[in-house]
Order: C-alpha cells, then structure tokens, then sequence
C-alpha cells in the first residue's frame, strides 16, 4: 500500500510542478510524505488541474487552507470516488464526482471556483454545488497555506 501511495504521490507532484509553473518541496518523511507548493491564489475565481492514477480507494490528493481561519479546500478519493470537501465561510459543502477511480488508469482533475459557484470535474464529468454566505473569496492570500499533495506536515 505504502508504495502505491508513493507513485499516486510522485505522478500528482510531477503534473503539478508542470500546470503551476511554480517552486516545491518534496518531504520524503517515511510516515508522512507529501509534496508542498506555493499558494494557489483560487481568490474568487480559480481553477486548478491535475492527473492521477492509482489503485488505492482512499487518500488525500490535496489540501489547502486559509491559514486556518474557516476556508479550506480537500480533495480525496473517498472508496473509489473523488471528494472535494470545502468550506468558504458559509459551512463545509462536499462534492463527489465518479466512482472506480482507483484502476489503475489516469484520471483528469479539474477544481474550478467562479464566486459562489465550485465545480468538480473528473474525466469530463462535472458535479457543481453553490456556496452559502456573502464573501466567496478564498482567505487572504498573504495568510493562505501552501497546497499539500499527498498529505499534509505532521503537527
């Protein structure tokens, strides 16, 4: 399992290093390794994209937060599925998208943000869900954390 886990892990930091263009780190700690990139500045229109493939049901992909005040954004696969869970101060929504993600092919990713609406998609199938509140944007990006792949640092 731990092995598989790496390869999601490898194949995820090499498609995001590429699609955003932007400086990473690589912690290679034996309980908990993950891939760290800058912040994704989703404010209020965002989209971010990546691939996977892997033959694990469950796992982190990724995870990014406004430095813990109430907004966060958390992409799993969930039995097979893929899950965003978030929150942008009006209550955690969650969106699940597809179903045997876990076969060992590659999956197509996107998280798109447009004001109140989040969308979904996972190899062309899109599932969108509408905020609750009045202030979509995503934190403060001075205070915002980094984007974690494959899990997150240890406390």
């Amino acid at each position: 399992m731990y092995l598989a886990i790496r390869k999601m892990r490898y194949f995820l930091f090499c498609l995001l290093s590429l699609s955003l263009h932007i400086n990473f780190a690589f912690v290679l700690d034996k309980q908990n390794p993950y891939s760290q990139f800058r912040k994704w500045d989703a404010a209020l229109n965002g989209t971010l994209e990546l691939e996977f493939k892997t033959d694990q049901p469950n796992g982190l992909l990724l995870y990014t937060d406004d430095g813990g005040t109430y907004d966060f954004f958390e992409l799993k696969l969930v039995n097979g599925a893929l899950r965003l869970r978030y929150n942008l101060g009006g209550g955690a929504q969650i969106i699940t998208v597809g179903s045997n993600l876990n076969d060992g092919h590659w999956h197509k990713v996107q998280v798109a943000r447009r004001d109140e609406h989040t969308s979904l998609t996972v190899d062309g199938s899109t599932q969108s869900k509408t905020s609750r509140g009045k202030e979509f944007n995503f934190g403060k990006f001075n205070s915002n954390s980094d984007v974690f792949v494959g899990g997150i640092p240890a406390s």
